[in-house]
């Protein structure tokens, strides 16, 4: 059935709901490689950056520690700043000037993340439609036909094979880098929440 037909010819067979998937697959990729690219770039080793912190901070170089803050990347860095910004205040007030800079960094790092989502979870049900008209076509191309056989149904049996397994093509990848990368955002948020306990402690030594 397949043996002489090229990788497009198939994808064609496959009718509008795998044209649909290969849009929304196109979609995935993008999603995927921009937050994999965020994300390399966010990773910082956070015990090396608080030594440095509390060194400086121990010199009493506020101003160098701000500029470290500026200089390092990531959601770890952004709360210190932040934290520094208020070092004045009471203690209670840099607590939730910190939280809420990590708030704002945990939105930006879910960032369509969602849609991510909403693409591992959809997919499979798409691919599944397209299988239940390939079905169709198979039953109404069998009903006009005056003999059966197999060359009858080929046409419907392809678009209901190639749906199904595009669905998966474009479901699995999306399932997997969005595991993934809520889990990378549960391990920066605890990073982060440590380290804005550690600042809170060596204000209290400095």
């Amino acid at each position: 059935m397949f043996s002489d037909l090229n990788f497009w010819q198939m994808i064609l067979k496959g009718g509008i709901t795998v044209i649909v998937l290969l849009g929304i697959s196109i979609i995935s990729w993008w999603i995927i490689i921009e937050r994999a690219i965020r994300f390399s770039k966010i990773r910082i080793d956070t015990r090396e950056f608080m030594d440095k912190i509390k060194k400086l901070l121990l010199k009493k170089d506020r101003e160098g520690a701000l500029s470290l803050c500026q200089l390092t990347p990531g959601p770890v860095s952004a709360v210190i700043r932040e934290g520094l910004r208020c070092e004045s205040k009471e203690k209670e007030k840099i607590e939730n000037a910190m939280q809420r800079a990590l708030n704002y960094e945990s939105e930006r790092m879910q960032r369509n993340l969602g849609v991510l989502g909403s693409i591992g979870n959809v997919s499979p049900f798409i691919g599944l439609f397209g299988t239940v008209l390939g079905i169709i076509r198979a039953f109404k191309d069998l009903a006009l036909s005056s003999g059966g056989g197999p060359s009858v149904v080929a046409n419907g049996i392809a678009e209901a094979l190639i749906a199904t397994a595009v669905g998966l093509f474009v479901a699995v990848p999306a399932v997997i880098a969005y595991n993934f990368f809520v889990r990378a955002i549960d391990n920066i948020e605890t990073e982060t929440l440590n380290a804005a306990s550690e600042f809170i402690d060596i204000l209290d030594e400095v």
